[in-house]
């Protein structure tokens, strides 16, 4: 139901205009799928003529209840009611909005200045102390600092529309969220203040490193700012313990040509990188062969303009082409998980120099008791649709119910043994100093893929069922039994 409908009659109207928006979009789905190649008989007709039968029903629901006496006093009100809330909420998206964007603005001209490495003029010293003024003076009329009531909060003057403006905020900012997630990385503070740092460097050509556990976005974080951040899509390198040196700068091939074999060199995707002016994501680059990250050594000191010879191409040299960078990630090196993995040599990290950056799960600082905001609009984020809407098969409860779950376990696999903690910590563990979680963990990226199964499924797929799936999956017994306490802490069923 809609938050800003407290009249029966406008509450009606409301879910009948719900319920027929969801039986439009299923008779389009159907006739996508004949239109797509189905000869449209049996199910396909059955659940077509089911649905043309459901919808008449509401339609004439709905006449009936528009024919009520009072109907439309009652929808003039609600309207009404309506506008006045829209119009504050979008007033306190347009502070944020303008906020926000002095707030790029100043940081991009320091990125200019950066990647230039040269100082700031004096002209744009005071243009950026301008623009931050100008985002403290948004912010404080967001807030309503210095009237006691901000501008949008005049278009709230009651308790009811109070609650309705905090809905409208949500779902707008749910929305925001949802097209950061599709599109690969969700902007929270951390990851915009990565980005703010990291983009001047690596315009000069720096490498970048980043560090953190499993599932933590380090890998979308890098994609992120090689197609953000330089504007150029990508190399990608998985590594693996197999991989050569050949596979990723390049190697000879034979090939027949005009009746002779001949010997041609194949670049790799480090090679394409350098030559082509192109960013290359190192992903796990710990899991890499240490033959190849004594080579690395030498690559992470060169930059746009610097030459190279390839051993693997005869020492034949190329030019670093302007737009290469490395970005690498790394998972935490532990002594009891990420098998596989080495650690990488102190020589090798500081070839990054200051752009070693750790990507912490989200919400890390809080208190156990503390609301972990970045997992719930995560969470929400993953299942709403375009409009900011919850399927109906998961509710807000749900939705903070799973997100402060993900919250504990993530800080419990991180090492956290504070307050609160510490109870899902088992003595053998904590007088070691080792995390409660050993090896699984419901990490940003699994969060997400329980939540969209559930919401997929069509009702067939409970939150307990994925979460529960998701428990008997993980191999460490240990595991499975701190997982399953901190998902049934939270009210889930599990098992």
């Amino acid at each position: 139901m809609s938050a800003h409908l407290h009249d029966p009659i406008a509450s009606e109207v409301a879910e009948l205009r719900a319920d027929r928006r969801l039986v439009v979009r299923a008779l389009r789905a159907l006739d996508a799928a004949e239109t797509g190649g189905s000869d449209g008989s049996g199910g396909t007709s059955a659940s077509a003529e089911a649905l043309r039968a459901e919808l008449a029903g509401l339609d004439a629901r709905l006449a009936a209840t528009l024919a009520q006496p009072g109907a439309e006093a009652a929808l003039s009100t609600a309207a009404q009611e309506r506008s006045a809330v829209l119009r504050g909420v979008v007033a306190a998206r347009r502070a944020e909005a303008h906020r926000r964007a002095a707030l790029d603005r100043a940081t991009e001209m320091r990125a200019q200045a950066m990647a230039s490495a040269r100082e700031l003029t004096r002209d744009e010293a005071a243009r950026i102390r301008a623009l931050q003024e100008t985002a403290a003076q948004a912010h404080s009329a967001e807030l309503g600092e210095d009237s006691g009531r901000s501008l949008w909060t005049a278009a709230i003057t009651s308790p009811t529309r109070r609650d309705q403006a905090i809905v409208a905020l949500a779902a707008l900012r749910i929305r925001e969220a949802r097209t950061q997630l599709n599109d690969g990385l969700l902007m929270t503070e951390q990851m915009r203040g990565i980005i703010a740092e990291a983009v001047p460097g690596l315009l000069r050509g720096d490498p970048v490193l980043l560090i953190g556990e499993t599932g933590g976005a380090k890998t979308a974080l890098a994609e992120h700012l090689s197609r953000s951040g330089l504007g150029r899509e990508p190399e990608l390198v998985s590594g693996y313990g197999d991989i050569t040196t050949s596979q990723l700068i390049g190697s000879h091939e034979l090939r027949a040509e005009g009746g002779a074999t001949i010997s041609v060199f194949v670049p790799g995707p480090l090679h394409r990188a350098m030559t082509e002016g192109r960013p290359v994501i190192l992903d796990e680059v710990n899991a890499m062969p240490p033959e190849f990250l004594k080579r690395l050594n030498r690559i992470l000191q060169l930059r746009p303009g610097d030459r190279l010879g390839v051993q693997e191409d005869g020492g034949r040299e190329i030019q670093i082409a302007k737009g290469f960078a490395i970005l690498a990630t790394a998972n935490e090196q532990t002594p009891h998980r990420y098998r596989g993995l080495d650690r990488l040599s102190a020589e090798l990290v500081n070839r990054f120099g200051a752009n070693a950056y750790r990507v912490h799960y989200p919400d890390t600082g809080l208190a156990y008791d503390d609301f972990p905001r970045e997992n719930a609009l995560l969470a929400a984020a993953a299942v709403a649709d375009a409009h900011g809407a919850l399927p109906s098969g998961i509710s807000p409860a749900d939705l903070a119910a799973v997100a402060r779950a993900a919250f504990i376990s993530q800080q419990v696999f991180a090492g956290e043994h504070g307050e609160g903690f510490g109870e899902y910590v088992s003595t053998e563990r904590g007088i070691d100093g080792r995390p409660g979680l050993e090896e699984s963990v419901l990490a940003p990226r699994t969060l997400v893929a329980v939540l969209r199964k559930v919401a997929g499924s069509a009702g067939a797929i409970s939150l307990d069922r994925a979460l529960t799936r998701f428990v008997e999956g993980v191999m460490h017994a240990e595991d499975r039994r701190v997982l399953a306490l901190i998902l049934t802490g939270q009210g889930f069923r599990i098992g």
